[in-house]
């Protein structure tokens, strides 16, 4: 509001009571406005390319808004799910399921774009940047892997089970796709990392008997996610004790990583992990002189 601007002649009903009534009237609170994008290379590269998230979860996809990357594009995989839990560990599982993931909306995008290519009253999109997939699982203290919970029951009894083993891990593997610059075989750049975290959960003398998870089920809140709980919701308040590790790992990506992960693939393409240590341990061996 203008301070110099003249006031109305017939001022609102609520200013002239209070005027009548001695009451002072405050100026409006100036609008906050929100903090300024991260400036990193890898961001403001991607905020001008197609992003794919080969993922439908509405989590993952905040994080990334978060991050200033606001146009990426939702593509999740429809193919099942059907690596086997036994013969495994729960690492190398997150890890090949995110894999399968990827590799099968990378090859759709490409389909799909050869056939809009094709069709002439539709634009070809461009290219994809960058395709990023994700999984996440429960890894129990006995090895045991667990996933979304089947219905209510099973949704109860996967809570009681981490409440009374106290500790579990979560596992994110992350896999990050990006086209490369030659035509060298196989076309992309592909690398997956898989991220760690140790959840602990409230015992019931500290407040989480049977009734609270049962009423925490009820919620739905956790009905759709790897263990059964939101860590970011009603479930990291009530479930929780403490956790060791990343947050954004529980919450279904671990967002530094993938940064990261993309910032390989993209800039340091054909560079070798021992290529750049190699270059850091002959940058230490040189002495300081004054």
């Amino acid at each position: 509001m203008d301070p110099t601007a003249p006031e109305p002649e017939n001022p609102p009903a609520y200013i002239a009571a209070a005027r009548r009534h001695g009451i002072p009237l405050r100026q409006s609170a100036p609008i906050k406005r929100g903090p300024m994008p991260l400036q990193l290379p890898i961001l403001d590269h991607l905020r001008t390319k197609r992003v794919i998230l080969a993922s439908a979860s509405p989590r993952r996809k905040a994080l990334l808004n978060q991050l200033g990357l606001h146009d990426v594009e939702i593509f999740p995989s429809d193919k099942p799910e059907d690596v086997e839990k036994g013969k495994i560990t729960p690492e190398e599982y997150v890890a090949e399921t995110a894999r399968r993931k990827i590799l099968h909306v990378y090859e759709q995008a490409l389909r799909q774009q050869e056939e809009d290519e094709q069709n002439k009253n539709v634009e070809k999109p461009a290219d994809p940047a960058l395709v990023i997939s994700a999984d996440t699982v429960i890894a129990t203290r006995s090895g045991r892997i667990l996933e979304k919970p089947r219905d209510e029951q099973d949704h109860i009894r996967m809570l009681k089970h981490l409440r009374d083993t106290r500790v579990h891990r979560v596992l994110t593997a992350v896999c990050v796709l990006a086209p490369k610059d030659n035509a060298a075989h196989p076309g992309y750049e592909l690398e997956t990392h898989v991220e760690d975290t140790e959840v602990y959960f409230a015992q019931a003398r500290d407040g989480l008997p049977d009734d609270v998870i049962e009423a925490y089920v009820k919620t739905r809140e956790g009905a759709d996610k790897a263990g059964g709980y939101a860590i970011q919701g009603i479930g990291g308040m009530v479930l929780i004790d403490k956790i060791e590790g990343s947050v954004d790992n529980v919450v279904g990506l671990p967002v530094r990583k993938t940064l990261q992960l993309a910032e390989k693939v993209i800039f340091k393409q054909g560079i070798e992990d021992d290529d750049i240590g190699s270059d850091e341990e002959d940058d230490d061996e040189e002495p300081y002189q004054d």
